[in-house]
């Protein structure tokens, strides 16, 4: 009996224990330990890589303290922003079909509004021009140092500026004969504000592109920077044979191509903008296109500064005056071939409306035959309207007195002016 009840308690002991099993092997936590190191191992390789194609231009680390530049004044991008920018410029400064289109497209708007002076379709041209994305992202690549993103603003900047010169001659070509309108002569009187203005256009619109919020101000610089349309006049000038508009507005466009890279790649710099880690400094074919680019500013700066001055000495910045048609002023020089001693020397008006009038300048020497002031107005009113006011001024020369066509504003003081009515 006592046997047996030690049995059963033996047996009752055996069961309460618990049963001890050998630890198994962590194979989970081993392989979630590889999985996260791998994945550590590839988010440095992308590191390495995205830092060698010159990807957003920092260090390797995703939270970057909030910087100060600019005296504390202005916070300096984050690595995030660079990235985005950066795949901004890469994705629309870069020469495809719709690049081409748009580029048609703004070119003829800018032209049909520059003929027809409406102000209104120069600006909606300005507006959807896109040239100034791959100016902006040229300036970027230049701080950033990276070659393909500026080789491909630079392609789309060249191809950009061919289709609207085509674009423009063939518009010029298309259309009637035509005088130079205000819209078309402003493009013409370009000076060192215009160097200015393109300068703070690039600067604006860089600040304006790396911060979302402003987003909306770049219209306002796109109407500020006005690029299309100096190449529409290039086009239309050259297509009627205005050599020196067609200069002067491939000199305004110059000027603005210029300012406006130089000014991107300043203010990107200032705001954070850099090229890889480990570079101190940036390329050589960086360094040395900045270098072309501020060499060409200086180059431009010294005759619109000499053209500026010259303006000012004149009394005025812009066209204070505009010419009558061709075809006017084509009819007084026919008349005046036939008559011996008299020589046309300009002809003018306030304005482009019709009843502004013109006021035509003859220089004569000896006796003015009668009714010549009354049949120099038939012609010009011919042409301009039977009810717009003309105004024949003869300028009477002393005997002998050589005779030089000019502005009456540049006749020697011997020669003294006698108003006909």
């Amino acid at each position: 009996m006592t046997t047996e009840s030690n049995d059963r308690g033996q047996k009752k002991s055996e069961q309460d224990e618990p049963e001890i099993k050998p630890p198994e092997p962590n194979l989970a936590g081993a392989s979630g330990a590889a999985t996260r190191a791998a994945e550590e191992e590839a988010e440095k390789g992308k590191g390495k890589d995205k830092d060698k194609s010159g990807g957003d231009g920092g260090d390797a680390s995703t939270d970057e303290p909030e910087e100060k530049t600019l005296f504390g004044l202005l916070p300096k991008m984050q690595r995030e922003q660079r990235r985005e920018l950066l795949a901004y410029y890469e994705e629309n400064a870069r020469w495809n079909t719709d690049f081409v289109m748009m580029m048609a497209l703004s070119t003829s708007l800018a032209a049909l509004g520059l003929l027809n002076n409406s102000p209104p379709a120069v600006i909606g041209a300005m507006l959807v021009a896109p040239l100034m994305t791959p100016m902006l992202g040229a300036g970027f690549a230049l701080i950033q140092g990276n070659v393909i993103l500026f080789r491909d603003c630079f392609k789309a900047m060249f191809y950009g500026i061919g289709v609207s010169l085509v674009a423009s001659l063939i518009m010029g070509l298309i259309t009637p004969a035509h005088d130079p309108t205000p819209e078309i002569a402003a493009r013409g009187n370009v000076n060192l504000l215009d160097l200015g203005v393109a300068w703070f256009s690039g600067m604006a619109a860089a600040y304006a592109g790396a911060r979302p919020k402003l987003a909306a101000t770049l219209a306002g610089v796109a109407i500020a920077a006005a690029l299309v349309p100096p190449l529409s006049v290039v086009g239309i000038a050259a297509a009627s044979g205005e050599w020196v508009l067609a200069g002067m507005a491939g000199i305004l466009f110059l000027t603005n191509l210029v300012a406006i890279i130089l000014g991107s790649a300043f203010v990107f710099k200032i705001i954070g903008v850099r090229g890889r880690k480990e570079e101190q400094r940036q390329p050589l074919w960086a360094r040395r296109m900045a270098m072309l680019l501020i060499l060409a500013t200086i180059g431009l700066i010294v005759p619109l500064e000499n053209r500026f001055q010259a303006q000012i000495d004149s009394g005025h910045l812009g066209p204070g005056t505009y010419t009558i048609p061709s075809k006017a002023r084509a009819a007084v020089i026919k008349r005046l071939n036939t008559i011996e001693g008299v020589e046309f020397l300009t002809a003018q008006r306030d304005a482009t409306a019709p009843e502004s009038g013109a006021h035509v300048f003859l220089a004569a020497i000896g006796t003015v035959p009668p009714g010549l002031e009354d049949m120099v107005k038939a012609d010009v009113q011919e042409i301009m309207g039977k009810d717009s006011p003309v105004r024949v001024i003869i300028l009477q020369s002393a005997a002998g007195a050589p005779l030089e066509a000019a502005d009456p504003e540049d006749r020697e003081p011997s020669i003294s002016a006698r108003p006909r009515a």
